[in-house]
């Protein structure tokens, strides 16, 4: 018996609210990137936050970063 032959038995035995669940699942499986695929394919889909905002990155700044979310707080709370 086949893996789908057998998977086709197991849901047809699973109540709604568990179905619904397995179906969740496999759209997320689905979704997923194929693992032959080339991972440097794929990069420009998946690259993270950090990646995307590196290339606006000014080296010049980067001294005036530390403490800058500390200096923005005590600025907008000091105004109040």
């Amino acid at each position: 018996m086949s893996t789908l032959e057998k998977a086709t038995q197991l849901l047809q035995k699973l109540p709604e609210n568990k179905l619904e669940a397995v179906y969740v699942y496999m759209c997320f499986v689905d979704a997923q990137i194929e693992p032959d695929k080339n991972i440097s394919d794929n990069k420009n889909q998946t690259m993270s936050a950090f990646g995307i905002a590196h290339e606006y990155a000014d080296p010049a700044l980067i001294d005036q970063e530390e403490g800058a979310f500390e200096r923005a707080m005590a600025e907008k709370h000091a105004a109040g």
